[in-house]
């Protein structure tokens, strides 16, 4: 009797004991943490930053429903044009109670993780698989517990959509196994955690899908002949699960208007590729691509753009060997289904929940993401356990058995390795980055992002003026490279190469808005202010509402003196954007200056409700309270900023100065050198005071 055979024999509910589902589930549990658990803190990475931390639907508090209901997951709303339309209201929603009460984001990840695991092998465990049921199953949540190309989405915080799809995905398959007599219970739920499930991840519409294919396994309908097999799927609960998946895929699209996103042609050149030949051989290329990297995980990488998989433009190009040697496989697995139905099962896990990201029906960001290939690794890792198994089963020799074995043992220790370190690579932006550059060294975006961070982290410039060259070199029309090229010559004080290259990204993209606004500060600090006007105002006719070019027209009026039409634009600018938390401090120092200090006091109360324990606006405040003789408070708040940071020189000084104004001359001394030991170079002012209060302490003769 052959392996599928004697694995399909009576198809029945199969409950473990308590005692195995215990050990096994602990099992399982120990491999996730083993993979993951050193990896749990770090710093918010990459897509991280944009979907979260920059995210005021996120950060705000109180909850703000308008925009997490309105917005993109990246905080755009959906009817913008810059807008990438993917709508996932609650998983913004799940980052902004855990963002708002400080829990580790990374921890319900891999609880998350461990979550679908479990479930995976419970839902594979209660299909009767004959004598092989628990190995299978067991092997297969095992592979799919430790594979590294998970690393994207347990370590990835952004990924979260994909693994609450995941655990939806599953818990429908669960219930499609343990109650489909219920004909009502079953249906209703499965399309209600469906529609739940699509506001986690657009990809959920093909969960009712998954579940017709499961039903088909299940009961064994590829055993029958096609006719009978298309009556047995054409029933009433499969119709109303496509009419319902239908009505799920438009109501997507009525959300978009009906418009698909706008993607840049470096983040998914295939969809942009100049004749349909090389799109259609470059995308059937990338299935392939990622069944290797399924099979080779030793090659990971943040972001596949640009040239880092280079076009397929004639038939004749050897990588579509791969492409070849996929659609044999996959052609014999469906022409003998019957005998080999379980290969098609697999295939069917692989293909289903991949459909929405295929690039097929809806040109998607991206060129391969690792996070998407997590819920379709399930069925990759259901075949390999399969031939696994098959394996066993025809070798006689008990050598050769033993010699597989030690190589299943040897792929797992391979994968728990991989992912230990791949899930530490993820846990800073410079590591994450750099590991790219093995695997990608020819995509412009890897080279950008390492630019990036040296330029506004490091401040490591020679590296950042590298980078920035080089992603340019790969893709001369990268124009936010350009811009970041333009604005590191800026702050190096070479305004006429900052301007050569702002002009450059503005050539290539005349509507980029952060463009045009760099290049009005390039200008302004050139005292061009005609210009700079200009360039501010074009930035805002592209992006109306723009609260940064608001904040910077501000600080081109103050350097005139014009401190009324400053603050006008500086309160456009919170208004516009509340967590500009510059602007704040900018409203607040130009009214210390003006002596509005009632005013000062009443806006930094504002302030603070948005920007707990913000220093610089805490600083204002301080100076403020002390000019008005509240000297206790103003004290406060200064120990409250040093607390945070020993060396803050200003904040040293500036007490210094309060305890001079309060004549606790002592007390003034130590707070002026500890400016001066903090930053000697620039506390200027500790040094002059200091010396001016020692000069009259000595003059008067008091120590």
């Amino acid at each position: 009797m052959s392996l599928t055979r004697e694995m399909f024999i009576n198809f029945k509910y199969y409950d473990d004991n308590i005692l195995t589902k215990s050990v096994t589930t602990l099992y399982l549990i120990a491999l996730s943490i083993l993979c993951y658990g050193h990896a749990l803190d770090g710093t918010f990475v990459f897509d991280d930053r944009v979907a979260i931390v920059e995210n005021l639907a996120v950060t705000q508090s109180p909850t703000n429903y308008t925009a997490i209901f309105y917005n993109d997951f990246w905080g755009t709303p959906l009817a913008n044009n810059n807008s990438h339309k993917s709508y996932r209201p609650l998983t913004t929603l799940m980052f902004h109670y855990e963002y708002n009460f400080g829990w580790n984001m990374k921890r319900l990840n891999l609880g998350l993780h461990i979550l679908n695991t479990v479930l995976l092998w419970r839902m594979l465990v209660r299909l009767e698989f004959g004598s092989y049921r628990r190995k299978l199953s067991l092997l297969t949540a095992s592979l799919f517990a430790v594979h590294p190309v998970h690393v994207e989405a347990v370590s990835g915080i952004v990924s979260r959509a994909d693994l609450m799809f995941a655990l939806i995905y599953l818990i429908s398959m669960i219930i499609t196994v343990n109650y489909y007599n219920s004909r009502y219970l079953c249906s209703l739920t499965v399309l209600l955690l469906s529609a739940v499930g699509v506001l986690f991840k657009e990809t959920s519409v093909c969960i009712p899908l998954a579940c017709i294919a499961l039903e088909y396994t299940r009961r064994q309908w590829f055993k029958l002949t096609a006719i009978q097999q298309g009556k047995r799927l054409l029933n009433a609960r499969s119709i109303i699960y496509i009419i319902c998946m239908i009505l799920l895929i438009t109501w997507r699209f009525w959300l978009n208007n009906f418009e698909t996103p706008n993607f840049h042609q470096g983040d998914n050149p295939v969809a942009h590729a100049d004749s349909l030949k090389t799109r259609i051989l470059s995308q059937n290329y990338l299935y392939a691509k990622n069944i290797y990297i399924l099979l080779d995980p030793s090659q990971l990488s943040f972001d596949w753009a640009f040239e880092c998989i280079p076009l397929v433009k004639n038939v004749w190009d050897i990588r579509l060997l791969a492409v070849l040697t996929l659609y044999m496989f996959v052609f014999y697995a469906v022409t003998n289904r019957r005998e080999n139905f379980l290969i098609t099962f697999s295939l069917g896990l692989c293909v289903i929940p991949y459909l929405p990201a295929a690039g097929i029906f809806l040109q998607v960001g991206f060129v391969i993401a690792e996070r998407v290939l997590y819920v379709p690794s399930m069925g990759f890792s259901f075949c390999v356990a399969i031939g696994y198994l098959k394996l066993l089963t025809v070798t006689q020799l008990r050598t050769l058995k033993n010699t597989f074995k030690i190589s299943l043992a040897m792929v797992m220790i391979f994968h728990i390795l991989r992912c230990r370190q791949r899930a530490a690579e993820w846990l800073v932006e410079e590591t994450l980055f750099t590991s790219a550059l093995s695997v990608c060294r020819n995509n412009a975006k890897v080279h950008y992002n390492i630019a990036r961070l040296a330029q506004n982290d490091a401040k490591n410039y020679s590296k950042a003026f590298y980078h920035y060259h080089e992603a340019i070199r790969l893709y001369p029309r990268y124009e936010a490279a350009l811009m970041n090229l333009g604005n590191l010559y800026r702050e190096n004080g070479n305004l006429n190469a900052a301007e050569k290259y702002l002009q450059k990204a503005i050539k290539i993209a005349p509507n980029f808005a952060t463009a045009w606004m760099n290049l009005g500060i390039v200008q302004a600090t050139a005292r061009h202010q005609e210009k700079a006007l200009v360039s501010y105002q074009t930035a805002l006719f592209y992006r109306p509402n723009y609260a940064n070019v608001f904040y910077n027209m501000g600080n081109m009026y103050v350097e005139g003196k014009q401190y009324d039409k400053a603050l006008r634009f500086w309160k456009q600018a919170v208004l516009l954007k509340p967590q500009l938390a510059k602007a704040y401090q900018n409203i607040l120092t130009a009214l210390d200056a003006l002596s509005r200090f009632e005013e000062a006091l009443n806006v930094s109360e504002e302030a603070l409700k948005l920007h707990r324990n913000n220093s610089g606006i805490l600083l204002v405040r301080a100076n403020v309270l002390g000019k008005l003789t509240r000297y206790e408070e103003a004290e406060t708040l200064y120990k409250l900023i040093i607390a945070k940071e020993p060396f803050n020189y200003l904040c040293h000084t500036n007490l210094g100065v309060l305890y001079h104004r309060w004549n606790k001359l002592p007390l003034a001394i130590v707070q002026y050198r500890r400016a001066i030991s903090s930053d000697p170079r620039k506390a200027i002012t500790a040094k002059e005071n200091l010396s001016k209060l020692i000069s009259k302490l000595s003059n008067t003769g008091d120590n």
